[in-house]
């Protein structure tokens, strides 16, 4: 390994990504997280993301991208299953 770190600014595209994910998509991405926490998580999980820079407009909105982060990767298989649904649609 290289030791570099791949920082993933802007998850949420400027707030335009939740607009997009609707809570069936968000439940598929991980069950029982809402829109912006599933499309967090779905970024953390990307292979070779090491960090996320996240920016809220309240502490709520930034404890609970923080718990986003926290929660376990997603697998490969699983962001493949993403990414099929939304290239069908």
């Amino acid at each position: 390994m290289l030791g570099l770190q791949v920082i993933a600014s802007a998850p949420l595209h400027g707030g335009e990504l939740p607009d997009i994910v609707d809570q069936e998509l968000a439940d598929l991405i991980r069950s029982g997280l809402t829109p912006a926490q599933a499309c967090v998580l779905a970024v953390a999980s990307c292979p070779g993301v090491t960090d996320v820079l996240i920016a809220a407009s309240s502490a709520p909105h930034r404890s609970q991208a923080a718990d986003a982060v926290a929660q376990p990767p997603l697998t490969v298989a699983k962001l493949r299953e993403i990414t099929g649904v939304l290239t069908s649609s």
